[in-house]
């Protein structure tokens, strides 16, 4: 005679639908939200590295810093964030501040995302 099974094995239809649906989301998000990661951490590193040159090759006017971050921008193929910095000087003190913004479809609705980075040189 034949045996019944007493235990299913494995993963159910239904089961395997609701993983690969939770797996295809995070896939989807990960899609969007990975190159602004990429992007935001490459913004960190222009202004670490202007940052740390300002020890060696002081900024000293508006001008030169505007110069500088342009070409770090163009170095790190990043020509579209041109607009998205400013360069103040005060005090003696110049700033370079970026901001811009980008959002992130959740599917049910779109996230705006505003990222605000800056440094103070000396």
């Amino acid at each position: 005679m034949n045996k019944l099974p007493g235990k299913q094995t494995g993963v159910s239809a239904i089961g395997a639908i609701i993983i690969l649906a939770v797996l295809g989301y995070g896939a989807y998000l990960g899609i969007q939200y990975v190159p602004q990661m990429l992007e935001s951490k490459a913004i960190d590193s222009i202004l670490d590295n202007i940052e740390i040159s300002q020890k060696t090759d002081p900024v000293t006017s508006k001008q030169a810093a505007t110069t500088k971050v342009i070409n770090m921008l163009q170095i790190n193929e990043m020509n579209d964030m041109t607009d998205s910095f400013t360069v103040e000087k005060r005090d003696g003190k110049i700033t370079i501040a970026f901001s811009y913004e980008r959002e992130l479809n959740l599917g049910y609705k779109i996230q705006p995302i505003e990222y605000k980075k800056s440094v103070t040189l000396n």
